[in-house]
């Protein structure tokens, strides 16, 4: 079915007790306030374990709903953002992406269906072999059928399962939200317990489990165009965007795309992807004076757009050979 004009968005992120989270927050905070007319969107943080208050209260008063939730599945932080799609959101459609997911312009007029969406997956995570395995394993009766990441992943191949998406934004209908959330889960928790089955890829349960889902539905996910999830490695290749994905993996690869401020690099851009960066800095340098000045995050700036800092590896294990892996090829 087709939306008519510009569909109303709840627009979700999570936020947890990890220090990282609540500097990108401060900046996805400033970037939807900014570019994202409020007629329209209603923003939503959702907040799982100790998220200091100062924080919380900042972003209250810029006009974000705060609501504690709790994890939705033990030992798959990235699940978490399955929360939002179990709510009764007031709007014609729930978005939820990552908190390192920062707007500079409105997308409704790309959201006009009402069928699931996201955006096609980066890096060919996880690759045809995995997929072949998982769908052999869950028993959906549901072969694997090849698609196309957009870029080379670890192997050196693109293909990965139809259904394989970035994570980084993912957006259903209001009437569809709770079916999602149901199966969503289901997948995620039988992933989790089967998490040998994707090999070197474990940390992307949320996304394969997004793709059995769908598997389950009967459905294929309608993609986003990437400028809706644009990637640093994008950016020289894209004449616009919507939203800016800058991932702690992939910050520390383009370093040469950071100015000693945080703030991003405009040479060598089309002028309207330019322009969409220089929007992106201006929030930048708010949320830099925000960073510093309340308690809770002045001491975390070095996790903030720096590419000299690297995330620890998942459920506090040391970095090693695949989290490397991860971080060089996230989607």
């Amino acid at each position: 079915m087709q939306l008519r004009g510009h569909p109303t968005c709840s627009l979700c992120c999570i936020v947890d007790e990890h220090p990282r989270f609540w500097v990108e927050f401060i900046l996805w905070v400033m970037c939807s306030s900014r570019y994202l007319p409020a007629d329209r969107f209603r923003r939503v943080a959702y907040t799982i374990g100790s998220v200091p208050d100062d924080v919380t209260n900042w972003a209250a008063k810029q006009g974000v709903q705060i609501t504690p939730t709790s994890a939705v599945i033990e030992g798959s932080p990235h699940c978490n953002k399955i929360a939002p799609f179990f709510d009764e959101q007031d709007t014609d459609l729930t978005i939820v992406c990552d908190t390192d997911l920062f707007f500079v312009d409105d997308p409704s007029l790309l959201l006009q269906t009402d069928r699931f969406r996201a955006a096609p997956n980066n890096h060919c995570n996880p690759p045809a072999d995995i997929f072949r395995a998982v769908l052999g394993a869950a028993g959906l009766g549901r072969p694997y059928r090849p698609g196309l990441a957009l870029f080379r992943g670890a192997g050196g191949q693109r293909e990965t399962h139809i259904n394989n998406i970035s994570a980084g934004i993912v957006v259903a209908p209001r009437s569809r939200c709770g079916c999602l959330a149901v199966k969503w889960k289901k997948w995620a928790q039988w992933l989790v317990s089967n998490r040998h089955l994707l090999g070197d890829c474990g940390v992307h349960v949320d996304q394969v489990a997004f793709a059995l889902a769908l598997e389950e539905l009967g459905e294929d996910v309608e993609f986003l165009p990437p400028q809706t999830n644009a990637v640093l490695h994008l950016i020289e290749e894209i004449s616009e965007c919507f939203a800016v994905h800058l991932t702690t993996g992939h910050v520390p690869s383009f370093a040469h795309r950071f100015n000693d401020d945080r703030t991003l690099k405009t040479d060598g851009l089309t002028e309207r992807m330019a322009e969409r960066l220089r929007r992106l800095n201006l929030c930048i340098e708010e949320a830099r004076r925000v960073i510093h000045d309340l308690p809770s995050t002045r001491a975390h700036w070095d996790k903030f757009l720096n590419p000299s800092w690297q995330r620890p590896g998942l459920f506090g294990k040391p970095k090693h050979r695949l989290w490397n892996r991860y971080v060089k090829y996230s989607r």
